[in-house]
């Protein structure tokens, strides 16, 4: 009923993986260089030096927010701003308007942040077969979603395609997914969090069913970009998505 995968990942793939992670995520506009996120009221905001909302920048902004609608205005010129969508520049600093359930945030992105300057690389379990698991797909009726909070304790639905069912270390495990792109998503714990891996859980993004069969490398196990910084707002995994069982593989606590 259940394959463990012998065809294993070549090492040279898994490590290209884990290189183009480490390079997002060190990216001047990673994870690892946020340094503010400011919730936003209703009318005009002034951004910069001595501002409502202050920042590491020489530039002053106004940012309006009139209901669902945003702009930002720098100097003359009024651009509007589309949330999770619009990045636009002040000096230095990358700023997008983030929607995180009811609320509304201003994320702030500097590349001279003291996380970016000083990270030396994330932390790895070594490759192993045994995690790179063939798991049986289970198809949810079309439409279906599943509930999903936040760090921030905002809950919303996601799609909820199905989920799947697989054998580790003796245990029958089942985890539910959510739609990604053209690929499913899942959001796990497992008996090493808060010992060797991050206390919250991780992420593992997969491609599609094929033939009933989902391909789990948990060797791809990442953490939240919670654990690099205080300003994200991480989804934390749903009822059911804890395994029984000590997942050795992966990315481990920062």
């Amino acid at each position: 009923m259940f394959t463990l995968l012998h065809s294993f990942v070549p090492e040279d793939d898994l490590a290209q993986f884990r290189d183009s992670f480490e390079t997002r995520l060190k990216s001047p506009t990673g994870w690892l260089a946020v340094t503010g996120l400011h919730w936003l009221k209703e009318g005009a905001q002034t951004l910069g030096p001595g501002g409502d909302i202050p920042l590491k920048s020489q530039t002053r902004a106004i940012l309006v927010r009139r209901g669902a609608t945003f702009s930002i205005k720098v100097g003359g010129k009024v651009t509007a701003l589309e949330p999770d969508v619009t990045r636009f520049r002040l000096d230095e600093l990358t700023l997008m308007v983030i929607q995180r359930g009811p609320k509304t945030g201003l994320r702030v992105w500097d590349p001279g942040s003291e996380a970016r300057r000083t990270f030396t690389g994330c932390k790895w379990f070594a490759p192993s077969e045994a995690y790179r698991i063939e798991a049986t797909f289970h198809a949810h009726p079309k439409g279906k979603t599943i509930p999903i909070t936040n760090i921030l304790g905002d809950t919303e639905p996601q799609p909820n395609p199905g989920y799947v069912t697989f054998e580790l270390n003796g245990k029958l495990c089942r985890l539910e997914a959510i739609s990604e792109g053209s690929g499913l998503f899942f959001n796990f714990k497992d008996l090493t969090n808060g010992h060797e891996t991050y206390l919250p859980g991780r992420f593992l993004n997969t491609e599609g069913p094929k033939d009933g069969k989902v391909i789990l490398d948990f060797n791809r196990a990442v953490n939240p970009p919670c654990s690099v910084t205080a300003f994200a707002t991480c989804p934390l995994p749903p009822k059911g998505n804890e395994l029984p069982v000590r997942v050795e593989a992966g990315q481990l606590k920062p």
